[in-house]
């Protein structure tokens, strides 16, 4: 389940039908991530990193939805290494 589906589902659950906005979800998405309060790890980094790749080669803007991620990949060059090795495995695969 995705968080805009979570969304729908409590928007839902309190009576409220109209369908969010792109916008607004992204918006909450960039409130979550700020409530973090501190820069991710470079575990956690490897265990979101696969997903990150997946919406880069979707097209589905991976930096708008997963700042954090971004901000780390372009201070640390271990993990910025693992994502471009990554991105790469996954591109070459795709074009089979």
């Amino acid at each position: 389940m995705n968080i805009q589906d979570l969304i729908q589902r409590i928007r839902t659950s309190l009576g409220l039908k109209k369908e969010l906005p792109s916008e607004a979800v992204l918006g909450f998405l960039h409130i979550l991530e700020n409530v973090h309060g501190e820069e991710m790890s470079c575990d956690e980094i490897y265990a979101k990193l696969d997903e990150y790749v997946e919406r880069e080669v979707n097209k589905k803007d991976a930096a708008q939805l997963m700042p954090l991620i971004r901000e780390h990949l372009d201070t640390c060059s271990e993990c910025c290494d693992e994502y471009e090795t990554l991105l790469d495995v996954v591109e070459k695969s795709a074009e089979k």
